[in-house]
Formats: structure tokens, sequence, C-alpha cells
């Protein structure tokens, strides 16, 4: 994707993460609220499964919402990991916690034993439909980018771009962007395909970065698997990968996957 060209997005469905290592209280914090964390592949393929159970009305719900925004996040979590070779986990946050919407974690010590092993970030998904009457960056100017917001560096925000759209080239985006001096990161989301599921995903502040066309089917069918991971306490090593799946990625919105699957 060359970034002097526009983007063209169908209708439909970018995240530098530097290593930046949380401190161990608030870690464990985290890991406490919530020690379950799914890989993409298995997000993605439990949303495909039951999107189309959803009528058309039901899909307005907050419910459906928050299912499309874990799927986002995975799908840009699958792009990343073509460009970076590394695995990522992610898992939905409970509205009790106001922000984020999604939170994802990746190893980045070879040990894996302790939290200072780990590098968490936020994600707060907004969608860029035929509703919002902006142009793009006006639009994310408005929304999460808002002054009203006050998002940090350790949050990214995801653009989940589902209309027909043809962008500016990505240099003019990021300059439009770096004149504001946004701390967070940004990146965006797009179908590329109105009939194959090819994403573009890109990262377009602070920095142009993760610049990558895949097909996010031919990803999943040739990734090796990852199972779904649990962060322990007092134990030799704090992380467990599960053998077999026991938990569901939309169980806090309360869906079940079936009884195989219940936690």
């Amino acid at each position: 994707m060359n970034n002097s060209n526009p983007l063209t997005f169908r209708s439909q469905y970018f995240y530098h993460i530097d290593a930046k290592i949380c401190k161990t209280s608030n870690f464990q914090m985290t890991y406490l609220n919530d020690p379950i964390w799914y890989p993409p592949v298995n997000v993605i393929a439990h949303f495909k499964r039951i999107e189309n159970s959803f009528s058309e009305e039901e899909k307005k719900s907050k419910v459906f919402r928050k299912m499309e925004e874990m799927f986002a996040v995975a799908i840009m979590l699958v792009g990343i990991k073509k460009i970076q070779k590394k695995d990522y986990w992610l898992q939905l946050v409970e509205d009790k916690e106001q922000s984020p919407d999604v939170r994802t974690i990746t190893f980045v010590s070879p040990r894996k034993i302790s939290p200072n092993d780990i590098s968490i970030q936020d994600v707060e998904v907004v969608t860029y439909d035929y509703f919002s009457d902006d142009m793009f960056v006006d639009f994310m100017e408005r929304t999460k980018l808002s002054n009203k917001k006050g998002y940090d560096a350790l949050t990214t925000i995801l653009c989940h771009i589902r209309r027909d759209i043809l962008l500016p080239p990505l240099r003019e985006l990021q300059q439009r962007l770096a004149i504001k001096k946004f701390s967070s990161s940004v990146m965006i989301l797009g179908k590329t395909s109105p009939d194959k599921e090819v994403y573009k995903i890109a990262q377009i502040n602070p920095l142009i970065d993760l610049n990558v066309e895949f097909n996010a089917t031919e990803e999943l069918r040739t990734s090796k698997p990852t199972r779904v991971l649990k962060l322990m306490r007092g134990s030799k090593s704090n992380f467990q990968h599960y053998p077999n799946e026991k938990h569901y990625p939309f169980e806090k919105l309360g869906l079940r996957s079936g009884p195989d699957q219940s936690p």
C-alpha cells in the first residue's frame, strides 16, 4: 500500500504497539479483574459463527456493537502479527470500567513468567459508517480524538471503516493529525473486497506504520493455533495456556457458545 496513493475501502468492516511495559501493580489489578485472554483467531471464528444469527434490528443493539468492536480489534491484531511475527491476546472490557473497549497483551520477554514480561495496550474503537456525515479526519477529531476525551499514549484509537470511501493518502492523514499533536496511536481498519475477507490496516498517528493488506481467511487458515491464555498468581509460572477452550470471548455479554464451552 503506497503512502502517497489514496485508499479505497469497501463497505463493512490501523496500532503500533511499542513495548510499553506496565507497572506491576497496574498489571496485577488488570489481570485479577479478568485473567482470561483470547487469541484473535478465536474471537474472529466465534464472531463469524454467530454474526448472521442476529437480525438487522438486533445488530443495532449494544451487545452486537461490543461484539463487533472486539472482532475489529482481533482483525487488527491478525494484521499486526503478520508484520511483527508476535502473538497477541485480547479481552472485552466491562462497561463498569468505562474505558477502554478492548484490552490487548503481548509478551515482550521470552521468559513469560512475570508481569514485567508483558506489554498491555488499551484500545478504543470507533466506527466510521454511512451514518457519519463528517469527512474522515473531521469525524475522528469530533469523536475519539476530541479534546474532551483525553486518551493517553497507552491507548490506541482504532477507526473501523464500514463504508465505501476513497480516503486521502496516508501521509496527508498523518500530517493532518500531527498538527493536533494527539498522544494516542491511531489505527485505521477497513475491508477492501466486496466478497472476500480482505482488509487493510495502517497506523496514521503519530507515524505511518503497520501498513499492510491481507486476507483474514487465509491468515487464519495458515496460522499456528494459539490457545486461550489464563494469567495466574502464586504459581511457578504466572501464565497458562488452556489445552481445551473453556471460555467464550463474548461471555461478558451474557452469550454462550454451547454447553461444551461454558466457563
